[in-house]
């Protein structure tokens, strides 16, 4: 045998018989010619098989053999027909389904009888916990295929075009605007889960990873079904253990299929904008499994996001009561200030195994998706032979199409043109926003802040009445030394009309990115300089809100003094949930006095208040200049970290577990002309308890104190973040919305903070028609300190929060009483954001106060 010979042979032995096999192609209709979208077909007995396309296109590609090829679809009787197929046949067969409404008998439910419905429904409900346990371990192979389509788009949106060549759309705003394919492995024990992707496909995005955890299989068995992730209240399920409370059901009737009989049940919600379904369920008779599923939400079942979000499901029997997923199918549609937009993300699942052991090393070191090195680095060829569901006209039109223009978009004297336009000076935004440029390569990159109507910084002019008008401008510098490596500078001069004094700041620090490991992290930074602080280094006056009042109202509640300071600092983030920051200090204080008495208005004819507060001076050691030899450390830890491997680096995905949160501060005697002395601790946890249908419950409780407290300046002592700014509410969890600024200043050994809110997610409000037709939910909480009998403050609040519009609902307002140990009473509405997932956080990267 000769050489040749012999690699031929060891050729067919090693590769697979399914590179050699023929295919059968077609199409999936009704009756009337009507495609039948996403239509599952597959070889029976196994649950290997593939799906038809949007157009009901479907191909197979199956191993020499004799076979039985079956065509289901939600709600048609199922087709089989037997064929023989060879490595060279290409077989065409149309699937042609009967709709099942025209064979199942109509049915007569007498008056006072029970609908047989509920029966079955009985049955089903008893038997969820048997088939949500039923299954210990889950291995499948899955293909997703996600698509969103534009069927019309506005011409700008706040001034900004939104039809540009990028998007792919035409001129009537009609399109693919993204689409994406992959190819995936998925684990799960029960408890831990892990998804590997092999190939991914992202059009126009040569290196997009699309979805690094795949849609998951939405399990009916569970009481509550996730939708939207943590901050999703949930949706019920039409088999939950309570679903009489929830569902009606009504009896269409039943058919057989393979030797079972199957329920077709209508799943009706009782009542408007509860969080249930509606559309129909199949369930088999005597195992009491779910057989397939067309469910839907729209509004009146409480959704945010979306117009109508509908789910298709296809279990296949893989064993005596036990069904597997065979294909799920996501529809979405949203209609928003021009934007129609629809959606599909479409998955198949093959090489199903249930209860079979998975190997220790799948879960090892917490990853919960990872994607091969090669991941995005398939050719066309591959997606031509691999992908289960064909490609729509316009799918593969837009691959071709983004592809080429993605080189387009690449040119660097495209992006280059851009940075520079970009870069214009634009008198309008330099007065609210301040103003940004780049430059060539975005290696370098400047900025200053804005003029006087910016709300989200300091304003380059202010008033206050200790330097009167002030005019400071802070500017900010970055260069990219390499990837994940960026010097920064920063410096803010300032000078106050009123009180003629200069000053001048700046700050210079590095950030040493670890490449493998996203948010993993070096800062090593020195600052130095003589500028203007608030006696609180929470900063909670806004300048810009204090120009205002002072001007408009004559309050002033900016409380300053200046300071010389050396620092360096080092901060240390791990990615992993755990981080810590240590800074080191040396400062000269300078207490500062009231320089004007000016508004625009009289207002209050007393005049303004002392710059230094009377309980501020009662409650320090001293207030007169004088030296400061300081040392601050903090940890922070989250455990429970899960993460996601990508091709080049590492991410954290979060955790629900609390956050712990430690500083202390120490004041250094006799160190130069230090004179302060103290040592100050604080400790903080704080979580987001999601309680499904009964809502979160949100709460940031701790307690701090002095151990030392042998001589403690002003901006030394404990302050809570208070509020008296009109209307405004204060970061939520953190501060308290109607304390004074400075009355709760202290240097007791111990004292408690807790910040408590329940956001009830629609619990009560589904039951008040205004609240549940706008979809506004109710919240009740409240903020106590405590640090001795007579130094203490409590609140209480009710409110309302996701009010706004379709995606656009941050806003929240409360009515806020409370109780304190200096003015007795006080009550009123506060206004603010409450968007899911973010945060303010009170410290700067830097731990810099200006």
């Amino acid at each position: 045998m000769d050489v040749k010979n012999l690699f031929l042979i060891l050729l067919l032995v090693v590769v697979p018989m399914e590179l050699f096999g023929g295919t059968i192609k077609g199409k999936v209709t009704d009756e009337k010619g009507e495609r039948l979208p996403y239509a599952t077909i597959f070889v029976e007995g196994t649950t290997m098989g593939v799906n038809a396309n949007g157009n009901g296109d479907y191909i197979l590609t199956l191993a020499p053999g004799l076979y039985k090829v079956v065509c289901q679809y939600v709600g048609y009787k199922q087709t089989t027909i037997n064929l023989s197929i060879t490595t060279t046949d290409t077989i065409k067969h149309d699937f042609i389904l009967k709709d099942l409404t025209r064979e199942i008998p109509e049915v007569v439910v007498h008056a006072n009888a029970e609908d047989p419905a509920y029966a079955i429904m009985r049955h089903a409900i008893a038997q969820r916990k048997f088939h949500q346990d039923q299954v210990s371990s889950f291995q499948t192979s899955i293909y997703l295929k996600g698509v969103a389509r534009s069927r019309a788009l506005p011409n700008k949106v706040m001034g900004q075009k939104v039809k540009t060549p990028e998007l792919g759309v035409d001129s009537a705003g009609r399109g693919v605007l993204y689409l994406t394919e992959e190819n995936a492995d998925y684990y799960s024990d029960g408890k831990k889960y892990k998804t590997v992707i092999h190939s991914v496909h992202e059009s126009g995005n040569k290196n997009g990873l699309g979805f690094s955890q795949l849609p998951d299989v939405i399990s009916f068995y569970d009481n509550n079904v996730d939708l939207f992730g943590r901050e999703s209240r949930g949706f019920i399920s039409p088999v939950n253990d309570n679903a009489f409370l929830y569902y009606k059901f009504k009896y269409l009737g039943q058919f057989e299929e393979n030797g079972r009989t199957i329920n077709k049940i209508q799943v009706i919600q009782k009542r408007n904008y509860e969080p249930c379904f509606n559309g129909i369920i199949y369930i088999v008779d005597d195992e009491w499994s779910i057989h397939s599923l067309n469910l839907t939400l729209a509004k009146q079942s409480g959704m945010d996001m979306f117009d109508t979000l509908k789910v298709d499901q296809l279990y296949l029997p893989y064993q005596k009561d036990t069904w597997v997923i065979k294909s799920q199918v996501l529809y979405f549609t949203i209609n928003l200030m021009g934007f129609d937009v629809t959606a599909n993300f479409v998955t198949v699942y093959n090489n199903q195994k249930v209860n079979e052991p998975i190997p220790d090393s799948i879960f090892a070191d917490k990853i919960v998706s990872s994607y091969d090195k090669t991941a995005t680095r398939k050719d066309s060829a591959f997606w031509d032979q691999s992908r289960p569901i064909p490609l729509e006209k316009d799918e593969t039109k837009d691959f071709v199409v983004k592809d080429s223009l993605r080189k387009v978009l690449a040119d660097p004297k495209r992006l280059d043109s851009l940075r520079r336009r970009g870069n214009r000076f634009k008198i309008g935004n330099f007065l609210i926003s301040g103003y940004n440029c780049n430059g060539k390569d975005y290696k370098n990159s400047f900025g200053v802040n804005s003029l006087l109507l910016g709300l989200g910084t300091d304003n380059i002019v202010n008033y206050n009445i200790v330097e009167g008008f002030n005019v400071a401008p802070k500017f900010r510098f970055r260069h990219q030394i390499d990837t994940g490596k960026n010097f920064f500078a920063d410096a803010a001069v300032r000078y106050g009309i009123g009180n003629t004094h200069f000053n001048a700041i700046s700050r210079f620090y590095w950030v040493m990115n670890d490449r493998s490991f996203a948010n993993r992290f070096w800062l090593y930074g020195v600052e130095g300089g003589k500028y203007v602080f608030q006696y609180n280094a929470d900063n909670p006056v806004l300048p810009w809100y204090n120009t205002y009042a002072d001007l408009l109202y004559r309050i002033n509640d900016l409380k300053l003094y200046e300071r010389w300071q050396a620092s360096g600092y080092v901060r240390r983030n791990y990615g992993t949930g755990l981080s810590w920051f240590v800074k080191a200090s040396y400062e000269q204080r300078l207490p500062l006095q009231n320089t004007t008495d000016y508004s625009i208005f009289p207002g209050n004819e007393d005049g303004y208040a002392s710059n230094t507060p009377p309980h501020l001076l009662q409650t320090a050691t001293g207030w007169v200049k004088s030296d400061a030899a300081l040392v601050h450390a903090s940890i922070s830890y989250k455990p429970g970290f899960t993460y996601t491997q990508l091709p080049d680096t590492k991410i954290a995905n979060g955790s629900s577990w609390p956050r712990l949160t430690l500083t202390y501060d120490k004041g250094l005697p006799d160190i130069f002309n230090s004179v302060t002395n103290f040592d100050k601790w604080r400790f903080m946890i704080a979580d987001d308890v999601r309680m499904r249908l009964l809502g979160t419950l949100k709460y940031n409780i701790g307690a701090g104190g002095f151990l030392n407290s042998a001589y403690v300046s002003i901006p030394d002592l404990m302050n809570i973040y208070g509020n008296r700014g009109i209307g405004l509410a204060s970061p939520y969890l953190q501060s308290f919305q109607f304390a004074q600024y400075y009355e709760f200043a202290n240097k007791e050994p111990i004292y408690g903070e807790a910040h408590v809110e329940y956001h009830l997610r629609g619990l009560l409000s589904n039951k008040i028609p205004l609240l549940r037709q706008q979809r506004w939910y109710l919240l009740v909480g409240g903020n106590a300190f405590y640090a001795r009998q007579s130094d203490y403050y409590t609140e209480a609040f009710v409110g309302v929060d996701n009010i706004g519009w379709k995606l656009f609902r941050g806003l929240r307002v409360d009515f806020v009483q409370s109780w304190d140990s200096y003015m007795g009473r006080n009550s009123g509405i506060r206004f603010g954001l409450n968007i899911p997932g973010v945060t303010v956080n009170r410290n700067s990267p830097t731990g810099s106060e200006w």
